[in-house]
């Protein structure tokens, strides 16, 4: 999914409605990557390209992520463990610019999510021009992208450790990945199997799994399967996900 499209969509739209003038548009590619701790596999090359016909000036900033049991995401500002270069940039009109990216803290970490976000630094509009009582508006984009990393030959290894309906008839199941590497439970496949031996696939888009849909190794996460999407499956109901 394009989530930074959707979001300069979004962007734009509040801009139009306010009659803003809209801001450049940056590509950034890949939003999703996965590294290792050492050897070549622990950097990559970030693409931002510039697709507009004005020069933009972009800010590379890298975070730690941690996610709870419940899928909610935490952020903080990484100084140590993930190198960029360059960390801004100034990209001509319809030009690319390639940021190496590398991860440099401990060897021997276990799995950890980073995010790295690509802002276009804010650029001023006068809401009225001309009119000297008009405000002025800074109009910025950002772009997040996130980077798993885990040892080289990781492999995801998922537990369904429990399965209970709760009191309005969702179901709640909560899941742990004894393996390494990282689970990625948008794209698992859900089944449940009621007390008659009746079975019901969940689709996996319509599953409640927080802010952050991956599973890194070691860690667990609840889960919960919305009442109307398994109707009469009862009370005492068995829970399996299969990674795909």
């Amino acid at each position: 999914m394009r989530l930074h499209r959707l979001t300069a969509v979004l962007a734009a739209a509040v801009l139009i409605w306010t009659g803003v003038p809209t801001a450049h548009a940056i590509d950034v590619t890949p939003m999703v990557v996965h590294i290792t701790p050492t050897g070549t596999g622990a950097g990559y090359r970030l693409s931002v390209k510039n697709t507009d016909d004005q020069p933009v000036t972009v800010e590379l900033q890298a975070f730690r992520m941690e996610v709870d049991e419940n899928g909610a995401r935490t952020l903080t500002e990484e100084e140590n463990d993930i190198a960029i270069f360059p960390p801004q940039s100034i990209i001509p009109p319809n030009r690319e610019q390639v940021v190496q990216v590398r991860y440099v803290g401990a060897p021997d970490a276990g799995p950890r999510m980073y995010l790295v976000r690509v802002g276009q630094l804010p650029i001023t509009f006068s809401s009225e021009s001309g009119n000297p009582s008009s405000a002025a508006v800074q109009v910025a984009f950002n772009v997040n992208t996130h980077v798993l990393m885990a040892p080289s030959g990781a492999r995801p290894a998922l537990r369904v450790v429990s399965t209970r309906t709760a009191e309005n008839g969702d179901i709640l199941i909560s899941a742990e990945n004894q393996g390494a590497g990282f689970a990625s439970l948008r794209e698992a496949r859900y089944t449940l199997t009621a007390a008659d031996g009746r079975t019901v696939e969940i689709p996996p888009a319509s599953v409640v799994l927080g802010q952050v849909s991956t599973l890194p190794g070691g860690a667990k996460r609840n889960i919960r399967i919305p009442a109307a999407l398994a109707p009469g499956i009862g009370a005492d109901v068995t829970a399996s996900i299969v990674l795909t």
